[in-house]
């Protein structure tokens, strides 16, 4: 019996799933944060583009012009913003969306500094490629030069100290939770594949190999064939999801 497997793909959005485990590193970035003043526009009467559409006038149309606007030119976005459960969570998408990090080393700093703390497990993931040794150079050179400066910002130093500490325990987590990742693909592949669906679960788990990245990945896959309208192939992969996770190992 043939199933077409929905591979999850190695987006930012993904690394952000995987930084949200329980090997994540929790909300220390808030101490890193600068406090921003929030511009609020209120709603008009003026709608020349019919973005009410017969309703009353409500906050957020220059949210949605912008989403709209995205939508049109980033497909895989668009298709994101879809799935997104409600409107406060397509609001962080735009957000994220919105921003671009620079390749700067010195501009990056002020990038992370600059990031609200509830989005900053998604800017490490995304930026991962550009958070090298050479990059934690330059962040201890700012470090150094503010640490010894004639008269030290010692809010400034609070700040570079809490986000250099950050962002190597973070790289760290990311990294791990990408090679988790493609482990369970390979694995996923395996149990789905054998012909003897029992005898493999068995053999997995004797290898302690089955752990909650691949009962996601599993999940991730039922979930995306329901959508694609494979319901039998969605209830086929829900079965052996159910009987591999009475062996799910956890991590401590």
């Amino acid at each position: 019996m043939q199933h077409t497997l929905y591979f999850a793909a190695m987006t930012p959005t993904l690394l952000r799933n995987c930084c949200h485990s329980k090997a994540s590193l929790g909300r220390r970035a808030v101490s890193v944060t600068r406090s921003k003043r929030a511009l609020h526009v209120c709603a008009t009467s003026y709608d020349p583009e019919n973005l009410f559409a017969g309703s009353a006038p409500r906050q957020g149309i220059i949210e949605r012009r912008l989403m709209s606007k995205q939508m049109e030119t980033d497909k895989e976005f668009a298709k994101a913003v879809s799935m997104a459960r409600d409107d406060d969570q397509k609001k962080v998408m735009l957000r994220r969306q919105s921003r671009q990090p620079p390749t700067d080393h010195v501009e990056l700093v002020e990038y992370f500094l600059n990031t609200q703390a509830d989005d900053m497990e998604f800017e490490v993931a995304r930026c991962r490629p550009q958070l090298t040794a050479e990059f934690f150079k330059q962040l201890d050179t700012l470090v150094g030069q503010e640490r010894f400066s004639p008269k030290p910002d010692e809010d400034r130093l609070a700040e570079l100290d809490t986000l250099r500490q950050y962002l190597e325990e973070a790289v760290e987590a990311v990294d791990k939770a990408v090679a988790s990742n493609i482990s369970a693909v390979e694995r996923m592949r395996t149990l789905l594949s054998s012909p003897d669906k029992k005898q493999c679960i068995s053999d997995m788990a004797a290898a302690n190999e089955i752990d909650v990245a691949l009962i996601d990945l599993l999940q991730q896959n039922i979930e995306a064939a329901k959508g694609a309208g494979q319901d039998d192939a969605a209830a086929f992969m829900e079965k052996v999801k159910n009987a591999a996770a009475k062996f799910l190992v956890t991590g401590a």
